[in-house]
């Protein structure tokens, strides 16, 4: 029987160079979650998988060799747990970040309850190309925000926003278009401001920085400048 491997991808399940196998990529937030999460995916990994668990670098719980015949059974254990598989496609993906004020004693801003309340509006949702997202708590930049489309970093006097950024067949170095916004509820508002010009000026599959090469980088930054 032939496996629709385009299909299982959208539901989280990514083939692996043995055509037979997949590895399930489950949707994580912030980079923190509960040790009931590891405790339903450890279940998992050992009925279905070899009992082995990944950790991506986007802080994301992959588990491998799982079979196409198996894909049914194991979306059963998700849906009675709550639990999603990971994003995928010209979307908003899983949101990245440290542990940041809440346990880093360099941190300078609240790391995981941002990344959650970002992801909790977004994640999912359908643009013309990949989205990603990262926050740092400190100039050590443990989530390498400006290898993000957006970056968000803390500092002394608030938070210091990246735009542009990317990681992978092309690396781009996100810039910072706007001084340090003091609020948490004014960094939301521009990151609202700038996934909806995304929306609304992206051909498919441009990524934010090559639009904002394509438009120019003034005007973009006058998009987002109404936010603040």
């Amino acid at each position: 029987m032939e496996i629709d491997t385009a299909a299982l991808k959208g539901k989280g399940f990514f083939q692996q160079i043995q055509k037979d196998k997949f590895s399930l990529r489950l949707c994580t937030s912030g980079g923190t979650t509960s040790t009931g999460y590891l405790k339903k995916a450890i279940e998992i990994a050992d009925i279905y998988g070899k009992g082995q668990i990944h950790f991506t670098t986007r802080q994301q719980i992959e588990i491998p060799y799982i079979t196409a015949e198996n894909v049914d059974a194991v979306q059963k254990l998700l849906s009675d747990a709550n639990i999603r598989s990971s994003t995928v496609g010209p979307r908003v993906r899983t949101v990245s970040a440290c542990l940041g004020a809440a346990v880093c004693k360099f941190g300078q801003i609240e790391t995981g309850e941002l990344a959650n309340e970002i992801h909790d509006k977004y994640s999912g949702r359908e643009l013309p190309a990949k989205l990603k997202i990262a926050i740092t708590g400190c100039k050590n930049n443990c989530a390498k925000v400006e290898a993000n489309d957006i970056g968000i970093r803390g500092t002394s006097h608030g938070y210091m926003m990246y735009f542009g950024g990317c990681f992978g067949h092309e690396i781009r170095v996100g810039k910072p278009f706007l001084p340090v916004l003091k609020e948490k509820d004014t960094v939301l508002k521009v990151i609202e401001y700038t996934v909806n010009f995304f929306v609304s000026n992206a051909a498919k599959g441009e990524r934010l920085g090559k639009l904002i090469d394509r438009i120019g980088i003034d005007v973009f930054k006058k998009a987002i400048e109404f936010a603040v």
